[in-house]
């Protein structure tokens, strides 16, 4: 696919005419990696900007000890790592695929110049970041004054809301395993907790799939 084609359908990029995308493309190309491949791993240099095309890929800070935090998790259309357009020099997380993705790479000195030309781009990277932030509040909150009860549903309130006004399904785009990493928890935990809305009536889980039968009651539960 033509990479003017690609960025017209992201929403990084709306607005922009087709002559400032194709300045854009200019310094962009492809990569593709498989499942459980590293874009980047934590503390390189940051050199380059990343958009998520097609794909799932999480966003995680380690420890030495082996320790990890999921911070993210990026889906198609997606750029990651947005703090190496403003002066990072190191990158300050890892980036590990869950799926086949394919990404679009932008050398960052053709984005800094096209941000100094198009205050578009740049209002697109603010809503961005705006909801960036409203998440990390989300996930700070989470930690640090739920029980894990009232994080499982808030994990699922929040996921069929970004999937829909109000969804009554939501396909869990990662494992329990890597659920339980964002939620600070073990993936058994969250299959208990899971198993205990079930017999709520507030869901149904089968795998990756999970029906909210009561999304008013499971709203209520996450607190």
């Amino acid at each position: 696919m033509e990479i003017v084609q690609a960025m017209a359908g992201m929403g990084l990029f709306e607005g922009l005419s087709e002559r400032e995308l194709s300045q854009l493309s200019r310094g962009a190309g492809w990569r593709t990696y498989g499942p459980g491949e590293f874009v980047f791993h934590q503390g390189e240099d940051a050199d380059s900007f990343h958009v998520l095309y097609a794909g799932v890929l999480k966003l995680f800070r380690s420890t030495a000890e082996g320790r990890e935090q999921t911070v993210y998790l990026a889906e198609d259309g997606e750029p990651f790592c947005l703090c190496t357009l403003y002066g990072a020099r190191s990158l300050p997380v890892s980036a590990l695929t869950m799926a086949p993705c394919r990404v679009l790479v932008f050398a960052w000195e053709r984005m800094e110049e096209q941000l100094r030309s198009s205050p578009r781009v740049l209002l697109n990277i603010v809503r961005i970041l705006n909801t960036r932030l409203m998440h990390s509040y989300q996930m700070i909150e989470d930690l640090g004054l739920r029980s894990i009860h009232q994080r499982v549903a808030s994990f699922l309130v929040h996921s069929a809301r970004v999937r829909g006004q109000d969804a009554a399904r939501v396909t869990l785009s990662v494992s329990r395993q890597e659920v339980a990493k964002i939620l600070g928890t073990t993936p058994e935990t969250v299959s208990r907790v899971l198993a205990r809305l079930c017999n709520d009536g507030l869901i149904e889980a089968r795998g990756r799939e999970i029906s909210i039968l009561d999304l008013p009651a499971l709203t209520e539960t996450a607190g």
